[in-house]
């Protein structure tokens, strides 16, 4: 009876560890998964409507957003799935030391999954020229595991993409063009240039905006219209390639420039029918010829406010002041001579016999001589500053007009109203060297500061042509508002003023570009403008209102 009891239980707990069998191994007796992982980065760029660099600065309004991605240093880990009953989670570690199933806390978990069918696990939290050592451990629901083979990985070495050199191509008072050289490397990604108003870009890159991301390797240029003008501004560009290593190029210091007078603020009232006007070299004072009252009106500019008139000749018409400020001439169209006003006192010195109906005048910039255009006569009286005397007569166009000298005095050009030409007179013999053929009724003409580029309007077709100085042709023409008359160029030669009589309007034309940036209304039939040599203001003659207005 023991007998057959004893082979019951030994029956028994043969059944019932037959049973435990079915249930699968627990705890370390997990089956242990074999790992493997491969390098999965990409070595080209995503297409359109990729995901952008989030590390990055968010790019401005003014900037351009990127079409596409930059690759990523990517491993992807693949292990062979547990079967086992009592599997509970995958746990993935990641170090950048060997031996993690010996020191677990040494290494990254860099993810835990709970369904049995996961295999694999995309790694992008890596980078480049680096060994990696991952693990896997098989857990049950207790936390015990065993663990996998160890595998390793060396992501691929890269080269930092070859650095642009950053430069200024222009600066205004409202924009800055900037170039770069081209980046030569064939896994070129990005442009990414930076702005700030601190130094050091590249110590701290957080504290410049990205205001510009160029994703094409010969997109080497970029025009910032969001500078404030008298500021200072630095630039860096940062150059990436597809695995998203960068280089950062020279830093670039730019100083915008003071602001284009472009707003009326102030309306003086002078004489009837002002028609043109000038500009002391100090700015102190500017002077108005006042064709229906015989005189001139004497502005303070500090406070735009009329302190003197001078009686000169009959129907004055063209001014000028000498470099030194110490005179101002006017042409008397109506008693056919010139008045020499001594600016000290703003009294009459001198009248000189000119031609017939002197209009247009200017002075050289040495102060030695004072050109006057004669209108009924067809040339230009020559006088000698020094004695007022006229000590040559040059023959021109039919109808001359207005006169300016080019900075270096070399030159003078005339326009011619009814020739529909401009004359160029060299002052060195005072001879007729060039005639340039224009448009219908070329009326006001002057030079830019670098002496480069002539402006010159032309009434009849509402249009401003721009002579090349270098072989005196005419290289483009800007379209302005009706019936352009007087014509100047603000002080740094970034801007040029027309004065469009018809329209009422003052047209202000980007020279960089030959572009009309904006038009303002001023009073009725301007006729003539002058820029402070600050370039603070500008002041326009308004002929048929008798005002003057000064815009800042």
């Amino acid at each position: 009876m023991k007998t057959v009891m004893k082979a019951t239980i030994t029956i028994a707990l043969v059944l019932l560890i037959a049973c435990g069998d079915n249930t699968g191994p627990s705890g370390s007796d997990l089956t242990p998964s074999t790992l493997s992982v491969s390098f999965t980065g990409q070595t080209g760029k995503a297409g359109p409507g990729g995901t952008a660099d989030s590390s990055a600065p968010a790019l401005s309004s003014s900037g351009q957003n990127s079409t596409g991605t930059k690759s990523s240093c990517i491993v992807t880990a693949f292990w062979t799935i547990c079967s086992d009953l009592g599997f509970h989670s995958y746990v993935l570690y990641r170090s950048e030391s060997p031996d993690i199933s010996s020191d677990p806390s040494s290494a990254e978990v860099i993810g835990e999954f709970t369904s049995v069918n996961t295999s694999l696990y995309v790694d992008t939290d890596i980078t480049w020229e680096t060994e990696y050592f991952y693990a896997l451990k098989n857990t049950d629901s207790s936390g015990d595991g065993v663990w996998s083979n160890e595998v390793s990985i060396t992501t691929p070495e890269v080269e930092a993409p070859t650095p642009s050199v950053l430069s200024e191509v222009d600066v205004s008072w409202f924009y800055v063009d900037l170039s770069w050289t081209k980046c030569p490397n064939p896994n070129f990604d990005s442009y990414r240039l930076y702005r700030s108003t601190t130094p050091n870009i590249e110590d701290d890159y957080t504290i410049a905006e990205l205001i510009c991301d160029q994703t094409w390797s010969f997109d080497t240029t970029y025009t910032d219209t969001s500078v404030s003008s008298s500021s200072t501004y630095y630039y860096a560009l940062l150059t990436t390639n597809t695995e998203d290593v960068s280089s950062w190029s020279n830093e670039v210091t730019l100083n915008t420039l003071t602001a284009i007078p472009d707003s009326v603020t102030a309306t003086v009232s002078v004489g009837t029918n002002p028609w043109n006007i000038c500009s002391l070299p100090s700015g102190e004072y500017v002077y108005v010829t006042n064709r229906g009252d015989d005189n001139v009106s004497v502005i303070r500019t500090s406070d735009n406010s009329v302190t003197v008139t001078v009686n000169v000749g009959e129907i004055p018409y063209g001014i000028c002041s000498l470099p030194s400020g110490e005179y101002v001439y006017v042409t008397n169209c109506g008693s056919d001579n010139v008045s020499v006003i001594r600016t000290s006192d703003n009294s009459v010195i001198g009248t000189i016999l000119a031609g017939d109906r002197p209009v247009g005048i200017c002075t050289l910039p040495s102060g030695e001589y004072v050109y006057v255009t004669n209108r009924d006569d067809d040339d230009v009286s020559v006088i000698r500053t020094s004695d007022n005397s006229v000590v040559a007569t040059v023959d021109v166009g039919t109808t001359p007009y207005r006169i300016c000298s080019l900075p270096s005095g070399n030159y003078v050009y005339v326009t011619n109203w009814d020739s529909n030409n401009v004359s160029v007179i060299r002052t060195s013999d005072n001879s007729v060297v060039k005639t340039i053929d224009m448009f219908t009724h070329p009326i006001g003409i002057c030079a830019l500061p670098s002496e480069e580029y002539v402006y010159v309007s032309n009434y009849g077709n509402d249009v401003l042509a721009v002579i090349r100085t270098s072989d005196n042709s005419v290289v483009e023409t800007v379209n302005v508002s009706n019936g352009p008359w007087g014509v100047c160029p603000h002080s740094s030669g970034e801007c040029m003023y027309v004065a469009n009589s018809i329209d009422d309007t003052v047209s202000l034309i980007r020279t960089s570009d030959n572009k009309v940036i904006t038009t303002r209304n001023v009073g009725d039939n301007p006729s003539s403008i002058c820029s402070l040599p600050s370039g603070e203001a500008a002041y326009i003659v308004n002929y048929q209102d008798g005002t003057v207005s000064v815009m800042q």
